[in-house]
């Protein structure tokens, strides 16, 4: 059974981010409130609402379930029948088959292609589920780049599906990159941003790399970054490419990796 701890300025927000980093809905979870928000006085000594989610018996028991009919069909799609023996006439002879006659009898097996468009509709189809059981009021708008699916999410109060730093976003886009390509031979990657928070932060961390490399070149020193995930890290690696006098290396392991600054100078 999965259990995330998660917070909110209220216990429903706490809830609703717990819900989408597990990827379930209410009925398939125990609720455990761990601590009621404060609001403090003059805004000191506020404290969020804190709760426990656990994921119940019998949803991971039907999910264990589902995973395994779904093995089952693949297994059974996957027999090929045999070919029937074709015994000679005793009394006439047959005809030996031409490479013309036998390319128009044997059709080749054409697999189906998983495009990018298939996925990004499959990816807000599944978004569009988990939104709607959490209550919230979602529009979905997608893109189709060369390297990746964009689905912009616009509407109302969305922050609590940002989370500290990206992390409830990164959380639920890894939920829709898995749901999408599971048992695909080509994959997609889906990138989630919600009213433009990625490109935001995308600058925010260029202005950081640049102040943080001016730091380094002064001290001497190293300049250590907070852990990021894969897609920041290659933003601050290529916002300090050209810079002759500086050197960036990532660092450390999942979910703490992180970037490091040196001077060359």
């Amino acid at each position: 059974m999965s259990s995330v701890e998660s917070t909110g300025k209220t216990i429903e927000d706490a809830i609703r981010s717990g819900l989408v980093r597990l990827g379930k809905i209410r009925d398939e979870v125990d609720i455990e409130v761990l601590a009621e928000p404060k609001n403090g006085f003059l805004g000191f000594g506020s404290k969020p609402a804190r709760v426990r989610i656990t994921e119940k018996e019998t949803a991971s028991a039907q999910s264990v379930a589902a995973d395994t009919t779904r093995e089952e069909n693949v297994q059974t799609e996957a027999v090929i029948p045999e070919k029937p023996v074709v015994e000679k006439a005793t009394t006439t002879e047959i005809p030996a088959v031409t490479q013309t006659e036998q390319a128009v009898t044997e059709e080749p097996v054409v697999k189906e292609e998983f495009s990018a468009e298939d996925a990004a509709v499959q990816a807000k189809e599944f978004l569009q589920e988990v939104l709607r059981n959490m209550g919230m009021d979602v529009v979905i708008e997608k893109m189709i780049k060369s390297d990746k699916v964009i689905l912009h999410l616009h509407g109302k109060n969305l922050g609590i599906l940002i989370g500290k730093h990206g992390q409830t976003l990164d959380a639920l886009q890894y939920l829709t990159n898995l749901t999408t390509n599971q048992g695909k031979e080509t994959r997609h990657f889906i990138m989630l941003d919600v009213e433009n928070y990625r490109r935001r932060r995308e600058e925010t961390l260029k202005q950081l790399a640049v102040r943080l490399a001016d730091r380094a070149k002064r001290s001497g020193q190293r300049v250590i970054l907070e852990p990021m995930n894969g897609y920041e890290r290659k933003i601050i690696h290529v916002a300090l490419q050209d810079d002759e006098n500086i050197r960036t290396e990532s660092e450390g392991q999942d979910p703490y990796r992180h970037v490091v600054i040196y001077y060359e100078g």
